[in-house]
């Protein structure tokens, strides 16, 4: 249930409205086809993972896309409940794949079967016209963030294991992102409540 939870949040951020018409995925510059894989190598593997996490992105999009007047079906009554602005800000629209730079800053091979790996990833998506960045916003942008990825050899090559990302909160450090714990989510966040 955490997981879908976890998927609808994000699935429902990228159809956040959007005042501009943004071209439908087939005219985007992404291929469902399905991805060519080497685990041969460790670098070779995570260049892999993250091919295959594009596609599965811009698979949901694509999904989202097709369904897309089911969602603004659901919303059309905003209108009657909110002011015209704040209902307009509760439509559904597809927002744009975020694209991403990933540079390998570090691989160490520690054994025959074990792998650490660390990357620094940049949002490098387009800014609209007429969007305002903040301080914090131009420095994510420039600096990227950290992740350390832990992989480790089987029969079939190179795989992805673990997902760690720098944390500078509540004090700098390295925090494992994935796979989660596996416990139950706890729901506690109430923006899509307002």
């Amino acid at each position: 249930m955490k997981k879908f939870t976890i998927c609808t949040a994000v699935l429902l951020a990228t159809l956040t409205a959007c005042s501009k018409t943004e071209p439908l995925p087939s005219e985007r510059k992404f291929s469902s086809a399905k991805v060519n894989l080497d685990l041969s190598t460790p670098d070779k593997a995570l260049k892999s993972y993250w091919a295959v996490r594009d596609s599965v992105r811009y698979r949901q999009v694509e999904l989202f896309s097709k369904n897309k007047e089911v969602y603004q079906s659901a919303a059309a009554q905003m209108s009657e409940v909110a002011d015209g602005v704040l209902a307009k800000s509760f439509s559904f629209d597809i927002m744009p794949l975020d694209i991403f730079s990933r540079d390998l800053l570090d691989v160490k091979v520690e054994s025959e079967s074990r792998a650490v790996i660390i990357a620094v990833i940049k949002n490098s998506t387009p800014i609209p016209a007429g969007a305002e960045m903040s301080e914090f916003d131009e420095e994510r942008r420039r600096d990227g963030d950290r992740y350390r990825y832990i992989l480790e050899k089987n029969q079939a090559g190179w795989r992805v294991s673990e997902v760690w990302e720098w944390s500078t909160y509540p004090s700098a450090a390295w925090k494992k992102i994935k796979p989660d714990d596996g416990k139950p989510y706890v729901p506690s966040l109430t923006y899509d409540g307002i």
